[in-house]
């Protein structure tokens, strides 16, 4: 049996959408990020740094969303969410660390500072910085996906969980993605999935 530990609105709501879409049978610790059940003895043993996502899958302990999520679609997928070419790989690579390098910070700062942290703790200087570096990335994510429904071969594929599970953010924290309109369009059909609903939206 699959374990997942994290909770809905981390990071570990990339690989639960993963897990819905590959049907796959799990169980799930909700271990909050933002708690001190993350510093306990037990799970510190499964991931040091006392953050989430963790999966355990038999003698394999593995951390890191994106990581988690190649090694799910590879060993359950049969074929769904991965590609069967090097160089289509090789762009499922790209897209996800373009998610991570370009994207995920800024993002995530979006939906902190404006949802997620009590009012006193918010600092509209890092919202006005996130939302700078936003735009350059999502131009050439715009302009990528002017004749495309998906970032690979023309499927669904793990790179689309990737890159829409880390633009949620900013949606959640009310970016406005009007300029943007192949992205706006993209990111409401890949998170209006049903098993995107419902693993982590309820």
């Amino acid at each position: 049996m699959i374990t997942l530990y994290g909770i809905e609105w981390s990071r570990a709501k990339y690989v639960l959408f993963t897990l819905a879409e590959l049907g796959l049978d799990y169980h799930h610790v909700k271990i909050n990020p933002f708690e001190e059940e993350k510093n306990t003895p037990e799970y510190l043993k499964l991931n040091p740094l006392g953050q989430v996502p963790t999966l355990i899958d038999g003698g394999l302990v593995l951390t890191e969303a994106m990581a988690i999520n190649f090694y799910l679609a590879r060993k359950y997928g049969n074929g769904k969410l991965w590609v069967n070419c090097l160089e289509d790989e090789a762009l499922i690579y790209k897209w996800t660390f373009y998610a991570i390098t370009q994207l995920e910070t800024a993002c995530v700062d979006l939906i902190l500072h404006r949802k997620v942290y009590d009012e006193k703790d918010r600092n509209i200087e890092i919202i006005q910085v996130a939302e700078q570096k936003l735009i350059k990335p999502l131009r050439v994510l715009n302009e990528y996906l002017v004749d495309k429904d998906f970032l690979v071969a023309n499927q669904f594929t793990v790179a689309d969980i990737n890159l829409a599970g880390v633009l949620s953010y900013a949606q959640g924290g009310d970016f406005d993605f009007s300029p943007y309109d192949k992205v706006a369009q993209y990111l409401n059909v890949m998170l209006s999935r049903p098993t995107y609903k419902k693993v982590v939206v309820g």
